[in-house]
C-alpha cells in the first residue's frame, strides 16, 4: 500500500571537504529528514532530499586519482568481494534516515543474482519482511520480464536501452546491487551518490558499489509496485552517471517514466486536482511526481520515444534548456512554450482523435482535470493568478448561443491560451486564443455555437514568475431576427 507522508531536506549545516581544491567538489549539506503532510498518495523516492555529492563527479575523480585516493578501501569483511555469490555475507553501511542520516554497519547476504544484478538482504529481515519467493521474482523481473508494453524485457534492459549505462566506478563488478532493508520511514527506495566514491573521501560513508536501496517495510518487496520503484531508483543511478546535476523535476520525471516502461506507473492523482502547480519548481508533493511523469510521458510519445529520452539523459544541459537542445538536436522546430501549451490542453482532453494527435496520451488514461472556476450565467468576469509553467482551466457552460471571450494577461509575462469546445455528440474543437504584444486576446467563438461547454485553458509559460490575468465572458443569443442586427448587420437599418 502506498505511503502517506512526504519527506524533505532541511539544510542545517554545511560541510566542506578538507584538502579538496575549491570548486572541485563544492559544499555538501547535512540534512534532517522530517515528515510533512503529503500532497496525496505519498512519497516514494527520497533521492532529491538526501545529501548529495556536489560538483562534477569527473572532477572529483580526477582529483582523487591525482592524490592517489581513487581506489576501494577493500576493508576485509566490509566491502564487496571480488566475485560475490549467493550466500556470501559481508558488512554494509545501512542508512538510518529517521533524522540526520546515520550509517549503521550490518551484515547483509546475497540471496539472489542474475546476469546484471545481486539481490542483497539485511540478515535481520530475511524471512521476516522478504523471503526467497520475493527474491526470485525480483531477479526475474530485473533481468527478463516486465508487466507492461515490453513483457520480454526486464528492468535492466529497459533502463539501459532508454537511459544509458550505470557508473560502475569502483567495485569492478558488471552487476548492480539491490539492497533490501527496513527503512522505518515513509519511503520506498533511494540512490546514494556517495557510493560512487571511495569510503572516507567524502563527508558521508560509501559502500563503494553501484547500489539501489529498497525498503522492506512499506510494501511487498516482490510486488509490481516495488519492482517499479526499483526501476525508478535505478534510473537515478544511471542519470547520475551521465548528468549528475540535472534539475530535480527532469530527473524525477525520467525515473517516473522508468516505472511506466516497466508497466507499473504511479497512479495519476494530486496533480489533476491542482494543475496550477509549477512543473519546474520541485515542491516535495505527490503532485510533483505525477506532473513530471505526465510531462515526460507526453514528450516521449510526441517526440521520438526511446531515442529522444536517451539523448536527453546524455545532454549535460539542464531543465527546459536541456529539453530544447535535445529536441532541436533531433531536428524538431519547436519552442518549449508551445509544447507546454499543447501539453496543458492534452492533460484536460486526453483525446488523440483531435486533429494532429497532440492533445492526448496513448500510454496512460488520465482522470478528469479539475477547473479552478466554473461559470454558467453571462455576462461574467474573473481574475486569476497562475504559477510559472503551470495552468488554469476555466469551465464555461449554458451559453445558449455563441461565446465571446476577452482575455487580458499581465504585460511582460508569457501565456499560451486556448479555447476548447466540448460536447458528447460533436467533434472536439481546440483553437488558440491569439494574444497581442500586451497579452490581450479576444474571440467570438462561433465554432462553439451549440456546444455543451467551453474550456478556457490559460498556461503561464513565463520562466521565472507567476502571472495575473483577467477575463470577460459573454454570449450572443441564438434568437434569430430578420434584420440580423444582433450580429452587427446594420444594412437593414
Amino acid at each position: 500500500m502506498r505511503t502517506t507522508r512526504a519527506i524533505y531536506l532541511l539544510v542545517c549545516v554545511t560541510m566542506v571537504l578538507s584538502g579538496t581544491p575549491a570548486g572541485e567538489t563544492g559544499d555538501i549539506s547535512g540534512s534532517t529528514l522530517s515528515s510533512l503532510p503529503g500532497g496525496g498518495e505519498g512519497s516514494r523516492c527520497i533521492y532529491p532530499f538526501l545529501p548529495r555529492v556536489e560538483g562534477s563527479p569527473e572532477a572529483i575523480r580526477m582529483w582523487l586519482e591525482a592524490t592517489g585516493r581513487w581506489r576501494p578501501t577493500s576493508e576485509p569483511g566490509r566491502t564487496p568481494p571480488a566475485d560475490p555469490q549467493v550466500g556470501d555475507t559481508w558488512d554494509w553501511y545501512i542508512w538510518d534516515l529517521t533524522g540526520m542520516p546515520v550509517a549503521n554497519i550490518k551484515p547483509c547476504t546475497v540471496r539472489g543474482m542474475g546476469a546484471n544484478s545481486y539481490i542483497v538482504v539485511d540478515d535481520e529481515e530475511w524471512n521476516v519482511t522478504i523471503d526467497q519467493d520475493d527474491v526470485d521474482r525480483i531477479v526475474t523481473h530485473f533481468e527478463d520480464q516486465s508487466v507492461g508494453n515490453f513483457p520480454t524485457q526486464g528492468i535492466w534492459d529497459l533502463n539501459t536501452s532508454h537511459f544509458g549505462d550505470p557508473p560502475n566506478p569502483l567495485d569492478g563488478l558488471d552487476r548492480v546491487f539491490l539492497l533490501y532493508y527496513k527503512f522505518n520511514i515513509a519511503a520506498d527506495g533511494f540512490f546514494w551518490s556517495f557510493d560512487q566514491f571511495p569510503d572516507g573521501t567524502q563527508p558521508w560513508a560509501s559502500n563503494e558499489a553501484d547500489v539501489v536501496y529498497m525498503a522492506t517495510d512499506n510494501s511487498n518487496a516482490g510486488s509490481d509496485y516495488m519492482l517499479g520503484v526499483a526501476a525508478h531508483e535505478f534510473e537515478h543511478m544511471i542519470h547520475y552517471n551521465h548528468d549528475a546535476n540535472e534539475d530535480t523535476w527532469v530527473n524525477e520525471g525520467l525515473a517516473e517514466l522508468a516505472m511506466w516502461l516497466f508497466g507499473n506507473p504511479d497512479t495519476i492523482s494530486g496533480f489533476n486536482t491542482n494543475p496550477d502547480n509549477s512543473l519546474t519548481d520541485w515542491g516535495f508533493e505527490w503532485a510533483d511526481y505525477i506532473q513530471t511523469y505526465l510531462w515526460t510521458l507526453y514528450a516521449y510519445e510526441q517526440f521520438g520515444g526511446q531515442s529522444m529520452i536517451w539523448e536527453l539523459v546524455h545532454n549535460t544541459a539542464n531543465g527546459m534548456i536541456g529539453y530544447l537542445s535535445t529536441l532541436t538536436g533531433q531536428g524538431y522546430s519547436v519552442t518549449m512554450e508551445n509544447i507546454f501549451g499543447d501539453w496543458s490542453v492534452a492533460n484536460y482532453l486526453d483525446d488523440l482523435t483531435v486533429p494532429e494527435g497532440q492533445y492526448g496520451y496513448a500510454g496512460d488514461t488520465l482522470p478528469p482535470f479539475v477547473p479552478f472556476r466554473t461559470h454558467n450565467t453571462y455576462p461574467e468576469s474573473g481574475t486569476g493568478n497562475v504559477q510559472k509553467w503551470a495552468t488554469d482551466y476555466i469551465r464555461l457552460s449554458n451559453f445558449g448561443g455563441t461565446p465571446i471571450i476577452d482575455f487580458n494577461g499581465d504585460d511582460g509575462r508569457d501565456f499560451r491560451v486556448f479555447v476548447m469546445a466540448l460536447d458528447s455528440g460533436l467533434p472536439t474543437i481546440v483553437l488558440p486564443l491569439d494574444l497581442d504584444g500586451a497579452n490581450d486576446g479576444y474571440r467570438v467563438f462561433t465554432e462553439a455555437n451549440g456546444y455543451a461547454e467551453v474550456i478556457l485553458c490559460v498556461a503561464n509559460v513565463y520562466r521565472t514568475a507567476s502571472a495575473n490575468y483577467t477575463y470577460d465572458v459573454d454570449a450572443i443569443s441564438n434568437l434569430i431576427f430578420a434584420d440580423g442586427f444582433e450580429l452587427g448587420d446594420t444594412t437593414a437599418w
